[in-house]
């Protein structure tokens, strides 16, 4: 499905990436983990079109994507949720999700009906209505994977989406992205909560310092001494 060849990204004198090559497959969980700063949410804007790559190479489905917009990757099936809240707060939870329909032209009779469907599958349809700046994180969370949805992805990117939650509202997050796979949606995400990063994923990269520095099943990853050093211990 995604395949990244020797991607670099510098800011300044930083390298944010260097030479990061990962293969990502069909119908998987894929997951990112490594310290803070390891350059992981700069390889999902790599990915998305957020920022350009200074070299290397981003391919989709086999289509060479690497200088597409952030639009026009959208509309080739990837789709992202966000570290930080990135909603419209001003806007209800109805509209939020709705928004990303706006990439087809659908008729509005079935915009309201997918975002309803959307909104059933991840269990809070009574609050269509809410105002997005008025909801607990989990909810702004789901609001983002609903979002997500909307744009009909095959590939979904998700930043962090299960951090800064008590363990039920974890466990939520987890069972709907368990449900997705199920589905048959690609998981691609990034997390620090190693528990549930390695009960769900099928397999697991790491960066350190815009380094990939290993890659396996989560239970390589367990027994991998240098991810040890540099991360889980």
């Amino acid at each position: 499905m995604l395949q990244i060849t020797t991607l670099y990204k510098s800011f300044g004198g930083i390298h944010a990436i260097e030479n990061v090559s990962l293969t990502v497959e069909s119908g998987k969980i894929w997951s990112m983990i490594g310290p803070n700063g390891a350059g992981k949410t700069t390889l999902f804007n790599l990915i998305t079109g957020t920022l350009p790559a200074d070299s290397g190479k981003i391919v989709f489905f086999g289509e060479d994507i690497t200088s597409l917009k952030s639009y026009e990757i959208c509309r080739k099936g990837i789709a992202r949720t966000y570290q930080q809240k990135n909603l419209f707060p001003n806007l209800t939870v109805f509209e939020n999700v709705s928004a990303g329909l706006l990439k087809n032209n659908i008729p509005e009779h079935n915009r309201r009906q997918k975002t309803l469907e959307i909104l059933s599958f991840l269990g809070f349809e009574k609050e269509e209505s809410s105002l997005v700046s008025g909801l607990p994180p989990l909810y702004c969370k789901l609001v983002e994977l609903g979002r997500a949805l909307a744009t009909s992805p095959k590939l979904i990117l998700l930043d962090e989406l299960i951090g800064g939650l008590i363990p039920a509202e974890t466990d939520r997050i987890c069972e709907i992205i368990q449900t997705l796979k199920g589905e048959g949606y690609t998981i691609f995400q990034i997390g620090h909560e190693i528990g549930p990063i390695m009960k769900m994923s099928d397999w697991i990269f790491v960066l350190d310092e815009g380094l990939k520095i290993a890659e396996g099943t989560p239970e390589d990853i367990r027994n991998n001494k240098d991810v040890h050093t540099v991360y889980l211990e």
